[in-house]
């Protein structure tokens, strides 16, 4: 099997992986709120990291790489963790699967952008054409609760998911400048999982306090539990592992095309599980955004 090959698979299993979670974030928000559900996820993810961790050193692994880049390991573990699934969480709270789905489908179109700066990567101006039509049609759809009666809820939400956009966009360039140092993709995603645990966990526990916390887990239902360890499991140390690894050896412009792949698993469970319905204005701002992506990425195989 070919490294690329791998890349491939790893990319596209972290793209069915991801396609439920925004269904399964929004399933689960309806029995704990954001804050207690990302402090408990945090908290599973972080226990499967320091034994990670721990089984290297008892092997002894030394991390060279990796306390060599540890700062920028560090940043993007905060920002690809803690902030970027912070603002997930609280948008998809206010907002609903299928904004989601077509804001954050432009998350490739940023990172392309950032790889341009970054990376000193180059971008054609049919890409340029097909980027201004994607991020018209993400702005159009985020705002368009304006002038929907009623809407200011979602409205907070789209805004919240552009943030998160940001940030998550931002934490794929800083992983790639990690592995391009040589920091090993389990080590930079691992990390990231306790710099999630440390920032979260202390200020759930300030807001709600100890007890309350304890409470809301122990209680539970059963299928919001299945829901939490999805996340922290399947689509926080397995994905994000086999999405940083699968960029190691291919380029970030190609690598973000798996992106593209998320809404065909997203919209019909958003569809057929939560219910949620396909409006016109929906329709409208999927034709402008695919559009653009047809434009943008027509080159590219």
């Amino acid at each position: 099997m070919s490294t690329r090959f791998k890349a491939y698979l790893f990319l596209l299993t972290t793209a069915v992986i991801w396609g439920a979670a925004g269904p399964v974030i929004k399933f689960t928000l309806a029995g704990i709120e954001p804050l207690p559900f990302l402090a408990y996820r945090f908290a599973i993810s972080a226990v499967f990291s320091i034994f990670f961790f721990s089984a290297k050193i008892a092997q002894g692994k030394k991390f060279r790489n990796l306390k060599a880049n540890f700062p920028l390991a560090l940043l993007y573990g905060f920002l690809a963790v803690p902030l970027a699934l912070s603002l997930l969480f609280f948008g998809l709270e206010k907002s609903t699967v299928l904004d989601s789905t077509l804001i954050t489908i432009a998350g490739p179109i940023i990172v392309t952008l950032g790889a341009v700066h970054f990376f000193r990567d180059h971008i054609t101006k049919r890409e340029k054409l097909g980027i201004m039509i994607v991020l018209l049609g993400v702005i159009l759809n985020s705002l368009l609760p304006i002038f929907q009666g009623g809407q200011g809820i979602r409205l907070t939400g789209n805004l919240l998911l552009l943030v998160y956009l940001l940030a998550d966009s931002g934490s794929v360039l800083l992983a790639k400048k990690a592995i391009k140092n040589k920091t090993k993709s389990a080590n930079l995603t691992s990390l990231a999982f306790i710099v999630g645990a440390v920032c979260l966990i202390p200020l759930t526990i300030l807001i709600y306090g100890w007890e309350n916390l304890l409470t809301t887990i122990l209680t539970l239902p059963l299928k919001y539990h299945f829901g939490v360890w999805y996340m922290a499991l399947l689509s926080g140390n397995l994905a994000y592992f086999m999405y940083v690894r699968g960029q190691r050896s291919i380029e970030v412009s190609e690598a973000v095309l798996f992106n593209y792949l998320i809404p065909l698993f997203s919209v019909p469970l958003a569809v057929f599980w939560l219910g949620e319905s396909l409006s016109l204005s929906f329709i409208l701002g999927a034709i402008i955004i695919a559009t653009g992506v047809y434009i943008a990425e027509k080159k590219k195989h």
